[in-house]
């Protein structure tokens, strides 16, 4: 799980979203992982099962968020 209160104000699903959509890369919005979601509204989770590549092309698109 990755808390990206730093980067946005946005609701754990609507970020989830917007950074699949403007950055290619896709999460799970934190929330369904609680059992009283606004426990998670802040964070997503990434999933690694992914091959070197596509992990490097993920880490370069998040780096650019902090640019």
């Amino acid at each position: 799980m990755a808390d990206f209160s730093g980067l946005s104000d946005l609701p754990d699903d609507a970020f989830a979203k917007w950074l699949t959509a403007k950055h290619g890369v896709a999460t799970v919005p934190g929330s369904s992982f609680y059992s009283r979601a606004q426990l998670g509204r802040k964070q997503v989770r990434f999933a690694f099962c992914k091959t070197e590549d596509m992990l490097q092309q993920a880490v370069e698109r998040l780096q650019r968020l902090r640019d």
